[in-house]
């Protein structure tokens, strides 16, 4: 959701189910996926409108995405993002996600500057996940349901095991809960590495590199 092999990591890991992968050197796959799993561990501890059951079900429409859009990856991959990103958007807090990546310089920027940030955040994001979910086949995702009473909490940690080929990766989502009660993804960890910080890391960079020229690292963001 940085240097190629962590950008990849943050970018692929967002996605609710998490692999990491390099963009620039993976190719959108035209075979159907073999084989997808998703469950949730002792489905009794967890209780529906929970931030659990939340993670779980977009993980689950994340995946019919991809069963039922295999050809339409090849054929007009825009379309196929748009899909990603119609069901992203109403769960991914991505304004909030920009603004932290931006971090100090949020507050010298100008509101347009911001909303191009977001807006340009959002759509490399779901663009790179959704090209890095296509390449994988074969793996179980399994949500692990809370190890206490999380109830009345409005930050949430959700770990979810995404078992594959290459072994099983763990996947740490901090959910929050908005005024309106619904649950919005606002950081990953993907196996140790905090996602967010490495963001906020390669923003920081990128305006070093530009001489605090923001509307420089907009244009450029997602680039390299």
């Amino acid at each position: 959701m940085l240097a190629i092999l962590v950008r990849a990591a943050l970018l692929g890991g967002l996605v609710f189910g998490g692999h990491a992968v390099n963009a620039a050197e993976q190719t959108i796959e035209k075979t159907e996926p073999k084989k997808i799993e998703v469950k949730q561990a002792d489905t009794q501890k967890v209780k529906p409108g929970t931030a659990h059951a939340a993670v779980t079900q977009v993980t689950e429409d994340m995946m019919a995405i991809i069963r039922r859009s295999t050809q339409l990856m090849a054929d007009d991959p825009q379309a196929y993002y748009a899909q990603v990103s119609d069901l992203l958007e109403p769960v991914v807090a991505f304004s909030y996600i920009a603004k932290s990546v931006m971090a100090q310089h949020y507050k010298t920027a100008t509101k347009a500057q911001r909303e191009a940030f977001a807006k340009t955040f959002q759509s490399t994001m779901v663009e790179t996940f959704a090209k890095g979910l296509a390449n994988y086949s074969d793996f179980k995702i399994t949500t692990v349901p809370p190890t206490g009473d999380v109830s009345g909490q409005r930050k949430v940690q959700v770990i979810q095991e995404v078992a594959g080929k290459d072994g099983t990766n763990t996947v740490a989502y901090t959910m929050g809960q908005s005024k309106t009660g619904d649950w919005l993804l606002i950081n990953v960890v993907l196996n140790g590495i905090n996602l967010g910080s490495n963001f906020q890391q390669q923003f920081a960079q990128a305006m070093r590199q530009h001489k605090n020229d923001i509307d420089a690292v907009i244009a450029t963001w997602g680039e390299s």
